[in-house]
């Protein structure tokens, strides 16, 4: 029992008394993965993954700043680079992801909501993820985790009415300017 193995790919944090007191394996570290001890009965241990991390996001509704609704699907990918804060906040890898998917969307749909649906075809949607990372990234901090990348998957209208006014729409301003041509 006082024996325990730490694999490359997890952090471990060695918890006594109810306090984190101790970790392995963590990028900033003094010890690395390998053969560790503790003291049974007064220690635990939790093991924290060590590798980059998914987020993601199902579709969601976005109202888009020229009154587009979009289906947006996003993921984020995060690591967990403090691993202590993380144990004490959210307990485990999944409490964190829990913790930031609400975050995700809402800033998402934030960030979303300012820009017209053509910006979000063009260069300009690459500043509206970036917005999107750093804003996330500062409410994973205090779970211990850090963003790397967001990314939309996918952007669609919405199947239905939208959609064929958006078609009727686009229609139209084609016709216009082959009148004006």
């Amino acid at each position: 029992m006082s024996a325990f193995v730490v694999n490359e790919e997890e952090q471990v944090v060695i918890i006594q008394t109810g306090r984190p007191v101790l970790t392995v394996n963590t990028q900033a570290g003094e010890t690395g993965p390998g053969l560790k001890f503790r003291i049974p009965i007064i220690q635990s241990i939790r093991r924290v993954e060590k590798r980059v991390l998914d987020l993601e996001m199902t579709d969601e509704e976005v109202l888009s700043n020229d009154q587009q609704r979009l289906l947006v699907n996003a993921y984020a990918r995060y690591r967990i680079v403090d691993p202590i804060r993380m144990v004490e906040r959210a307990g485990t890898t999944e409490g964190v992801t829990a913790a930031l998917e609400p975050i995700l969307t809402s800033a998402l749909r934030q960030e979303l909501g300012r820009r017209t649906f053509a910006a979000m075809l063009t260069a300009e949607r690459g500043n509206a993820l970036e917005n999107v990372r750093q804003n996330l990234n500062r409410e994973a901090r205090q779970y211990g985790a850090e963003v790397i990348d967001v990314q939309i998957k996918r952007t669609d209208l919405p199947a239905g009415r939208p959609l064929q006014s958006a078609f009727q729409r686009m229609e139209s301003d084609r016709e216009r300017e082959a009148r004006t041509i």
